[in-house]
C-alpha cells in the first residue's frame, strides 16, 4: 500500500450538488478533482439510475459545476465552451446550455449581460439570481472610463470586503424573472436587498436576506412575491429575528429563525411555520442543534442545499456531536430524524419518499447515498482506486471527561508510534466539529511518521448551546480542554516523544495556537494559520469584526477594550518561546493579514524563532478550495516546519 503524501491531495476527487430529476427516475451530481498543471479546479456533471447500476458523465470540459433539472430528461446549465461565452474586461456575461441526459451535444440557449450565480425553473421561464454592483458603471458609458474605474472602490458600507468576493460595498444578490418568449428580464427584488435563499412554488417565490445601507444588520428578512400581482409580502416583523434558509411546505413557509437573545448571533435557529393565509407565524420545533453542515475536512468542494422540501415534508442536516443527522418535519409538524449517519453530510435532495446526499463515511471521501430514509445505500465510490492503494490510518475514539463535559477526541496513529513525535490539530469556528471523516491534511502528517490527535473542545458545535457558548470565555474553558486533551493523549500513548509535540490550527484554531504561542511551552513546534492575534485591531477590519467580534468578545473597543484586548493573544507576546510559522492568505478578508503580521512581528522583535508564508490571490479557504500548487505549498510549509523542530533526526 502506498503511504499518502502531500501530493496525494491532487488524485482525490470531491463531489457536490445532488438533484433528483422532476419524477425521481435519475440523480444528477458534480465531480471535481485539482489539474495541478493548469493550477485549477474542474468539474464535471453525472448522472445515475438509483439502484439500476448505470451511471453516466454528461459533460467534459471541466467547467460545469451548476445545473437545475429543466424537466425529467433535460438538464440547464452555465458554462463557459467557447472564447465567446467568456465576458470582457469591462462587461459582464453568463452563458446557459441546454442537455438531454438520454444523448445528443448541449446547446447553448440563453445570454445574459450580467452575472447570474443561480437559475430556477419558474413556470414558463426562468428566475435568476444576479451578482450586482450597485457602484458599477452602465454599459452605455464609454469602454475606457468602465475600465478606468475598475482601479478603484468606493466604500459606503460594512462589511467594506468578504471573503472570496473582494470589495463588497454596495455589492447585492438580486432577483430577476426572465421571460424567454418575450426576451425581457424583470427585478421583482428591492434596490439594497441581498438574497441568501431561494424556494419557488406554483404561485409565489420565496427569498430570504437582507434589506440595507451602511451597515450590514444581523436580522433578516423574508418575503413572498406573488407571481401573478407582483405584489411583495413581508412576513416578519423587522429587526425580530436572524434567518436561515427556507422553504414552502403546502400552504405554509418553514422558516429557521433565531432571536439571539440568549446565545447572540451564534445561537441555533428554531424552526417556524408561517401559514400563508392567516398570516399566523407559529414555533413548530425548538433546535438544540445547528442547520447545516458543520464537520470540517479538507476534502470537500463544491456547494449543495441543505434544506429542502418535498411536497409533504421538510428535510434538513443537523449537526449532532460530531456527526450529521437528517430530520424531517412533516406538515402536521412532527418532526423526527429521518436518517443518522455515521460521518458528515454536505449536501441533500428529496423526492417522494427517497431522499439523496453527499456523505463522507467515517474515514473516508466524499460520495452519493440514497434511500427511503432508513433504508439508505451507498450508490457511488468515485475514490474507490485510492482507497484501495493507499495506507489510511483509522480515527480511534479517545473520548474523556473534562470538567464535568465529555469531550470526543480521536487519534489517528502512525506505523510505528516507539518514539513518535505528534501534532495537536486544532477546528476553526469555534462553531464547528472535528469527526471521523478524511482529513487529507492529518493523513499526510501521520504517513510522515506523526501521531495526530484532534478533539472537540467547549465552543464546538454540535453539542448543545451551552457547550458551544464561550463568548467572553476565549482562552479560557476552551484552553482548558484542549490541554487536558494533550495529557489525556500522553497518558494513552506513554511511548511516544512527549517532548517533541507540536500543535497545528487555522482560522479559531489559528486564535488558539496564538494564544498557546503565549500561555505554555509544553510544544516544540506551532503552525498558526489564517489567525486572529488582536481583536481590538481585528474589529475594523475583518468582514465579520463588527458582528462576530462584538459577540464572541461580548465587548467592543468602545464599551469593553480591555476585554477584548485581555482575550487577544498578542497582549502575552511577550511570554513566547516557541518556534511559531504563520500562513495567511493575502485575500483573507475574515481573517486579515494584518493578524498574522502583528504576531510575526511581535515574535520577531522577542526573538522567537518564526516565518511566515503568504498566498497571493487566496482568501480564508486556502486549505479547502485554493489554488492546487499554493494547497501542496501551504501543506509543504507545515511538514518542512514540523519536520524541522519535531524530528529526530533534525535535531
Amino acid at each position: 500500500m502506498k503511504k499518502i503524501t502531500i501530493d496525494s491531495l491532487m488524485d482525490i476527487r470531491f463531489m457536490s450538488q445532488p438533484k433528483f430529476s422532476p419524477n425521481g427516475s435519475y440523480i444528477a451530481y458534480v465531480t471535481s478533482k485539482q489539474n495541478k498543471e493548469k493550477n485549477t479546479y474542474e468539474s464535471f456533471i453525472h448522472i445515475l439510475k438509483p439502484y439500476k447500476n448505470w451511471e453516466k458523465q454528461l459533460t467534459f470540459t471541466g467547467k460545469e459545476s451548476s445545473y437545475i433539472w429543466e424537466d425529467d430528461h433535460t438538464l440547464l446549465f452555465a458554462s463557459e465552451r467557447s472564447e465567446e461565452d467568456k465576458a470582457k474586461k469591462t462587461e459582464e456575461k453568463t452563458c446557459f446550455y441546454r442537455l438531454d441526459v438520454e444523448g445528443g451535444e448541449a446547446q447553448k440557449v440563453m445570454t445574459f449581460d450580467k452575472t447570474v450565480t443561480d437559475i430556477l425553473k419558474c413556470g414558463k421561464g426562468y428566475l435568476l439570481t444576479v451578482r450586482e454592483n450597485l457602484n458599477r458603471l452602465s454599459s452605455d458609458v464609454a469602454s475606457d472610463i468602465r475600465e478606468e474605474e475598475l482601479d478603484y472602490h468606493v466604500v459606503e458600507e460594512i462589511p467594506f470586503w468578504a471573503n472570496g468576493q473582494g470589495y463588497v460595498s454596495r455589492l447585492r444578490s438580486a432577483l430577476y424573472l426572465f421571460d424567454p418568449e418575450a426576451n425581457s428580464l424583470k427585478k421583482i427584488t428591492p434596490t439594497f436587498f441581498d438574497v441568501e435563499s431561494v424556494d419557488i412554488n406554483d404561485t409565489s417565490i420565496l427569498y430570504t436576506g437582507v434589506c440595507y445601507q451602511d451597515v450590514r444588520p444581523e436580522y433578516g428578512q423574508a418575503c413572498l412575491y406573488d407571481l401573478e400581482t407582483g405584489e411583495m409580502k413581508s412576513l416578519l416583523p423587522e429587526n425580530t429575528y436572524s434567518v436561515g434558509p427556507s422553504v414552502f411546505l403546502e400552504d405554509s413557509v418553514v422558516l429557521p429563525l433565531s432571536t439571539m437573545k440568549e446565545y447572540g448571533n451564534g445561537q441555533n435557529r428554531d424552526l417556524y411555520r408561517y401559514y400563508i393565509k392567516t398570516g399566523l407565524l407559529d414555533l413548530v420545533a425548538k433546535l438544540n442543534v445547528s442547520i447545516g453542515p458543520n464537520v470540517l475536512s479538507d476534502c470537500v468542494y463544491g456547494s449543495g442545499k441543505s434544506i429542502v422540501s418535498s411536497g409533504y415534508r421538510v428535510i434538513f442536516i443537523t449537526q449532532h456531536e460530531y456527526h450529521s443527522d437528517i430530520m424531517e418535519l412533516t406538515s402536521d409538524n412532527i418532526l423526527t430524524t429521518a436518517h443518522s449517519f455515521e460521518g458528515s453530510i454536505s449536501a441533500i435532495d428529496v423526492a417522494l419518499d427517497y431522499l439523496c446526499f453527499v456523505g463522507q463515511a467515517p474515514n473516508r471521501t466524499s460520495d452519493l447515498y440514497c434511500g427511503p430514509n432508513e433504508e439508505i445505500e451507498k450508490l457511488t465510490d468515485i475514490n474507490r482506486d485510492f482507497f484501495e492503494t493507499h495506507q489510511v490510518a483509522e480515527a480511534k475514539s479517545v473520548a474523556f471527561e473534562h470538567d464535568g463535559h465529555r469531550i470526543d477526541g480521536w487519534v489517528l496513529e502512525p506505523e510505528t508510534l516507539e518514539g513518535a513525535p505528534a501534532v495537536l490539530e486544532i477546528h476553526g469556528g469555534p462553531r464547528c466539529t472535528y469527526g471521523t471523516v478524511f482529513f487529507h491534511e492529518m493523513q499526510a502528517l501521520v504517513s510522515e511518521g506523526y501521531l495526530v490527535f484532534f478533539c472537540n473542545p467547549r465552543g464546538s458545535d454540535g453539542y448543545g448551546e451551552e457547550f458551544a457558548d464561550i463568548r467572553g470565555k476565549y482562552g479560557d474553558v476552551d484552553y482548558k480542554d484542549l490541554m487536558a486533551f494533550t495529557d489525556h493523549v500522553l497518558s494513552l500513548y506513554p511511548m511516544i516523544d512527549k517532548q517533541h509535540i507540536g500543535v497545528a490550527g487555522g482560522s479559531y484554531g489559528g486564535f488558539m495556537c496564538n494564544w498557546i504561542e503565549g500561555h505554555t511551552d509544553r510544544f516544540a513546534a506551532i503552525c498558526s494559520q489564517r489567525s486572529v492575534s488582536n481583536w481590538v485591531s481585528d474589529f475594523g477590519v475583518s468582514e465579520i469584526g463588527v458582528s462576530f467580534d462584538s459577540n464572541e468578545m461580548a465587548a467592543t473597543p468602545w464599551d469593553g477594550m480591555e476585554r477584548m484586548w485581555d482575550q487577544s493573544p498578542l497582549k502575552y507576546a511577550h511570554n513566547a518561546r516557541t518556534p511559531i510559522l504563520f500562513i495567511h492568505s493575502l485575500c483573507d478578508y475574515n481573517c486579515p493579514v494584518d493578524q498574522g503580521a502583528q504576531m510575526f512581528t511581535a515574535m520577531k522583535y522577542f526573538s522567537v524563532p518564526t516565518r511566515m508564508c503568504l498566498f497571493e490571490g487566496e482568501n480564508h479557504s486556502l486549505s479547502r478550495s485554493g489554488k492546487p500548487k499554493h494547497r501542496l505549498r501551504r501543506l509543504r510549509e507545515i511538514m518542512n516546519w514540523f519536520n524541522q523542530y519535531l524530528k529526530v533526526e533534525n535535531r
